[in-house]
């Protein structure tokens, strides 16, 4: 409330509301100890991954790629386990650029 001044009358209706919500203990418990939900959580994650330049999702296909071809070759449990998570990641931070960008483009946040 930058350059806002508030009249006597109006510091003093505030601080009796300040005050009555004060007495709530359930509501003083449920602010108190506010943390953000678990699809909240993951929301926060998609966005900062949709942020991540091209590069790095650039790399990670090409990455993707390279394991795809050599897991069959290799037939051992770590290449194939490699690749499954290269290749999750990868999906993930591909579908986070392309909806961050349909949220730009719409203007809408993600």
């Amino acid at each position: 409330m930058d350059g806002t001044i508030l009249s006597q009358r109006e510091r003093r209706i505030l601080a009796e509301i300040e005050a009555e919500l004060r007495t709530d203990r359930r509501l003083d418990r449920a602010l108190s100890s506010m943390r953000p939900r678990p699809v909240e959580r993951l929301r926060g994650a998609l966005r900062a991954a949709g942020r991540w330049p091209v590069a790095i999702a650039a790399v990670l296909v090409v990455l993707s790629a390279s394991l795809a071809l050599a897991a069959p070759r290799d037939h051992t449990p770590t290449a194939l386990a490699l690749f499954g998570a290269v290749w999750l990641v990868t999906l993930v931070v591909c579908g986070a650029r392309l909806a961050a960008r349909r949220a730009d483009r719409r203007g809408d946040p993600l």
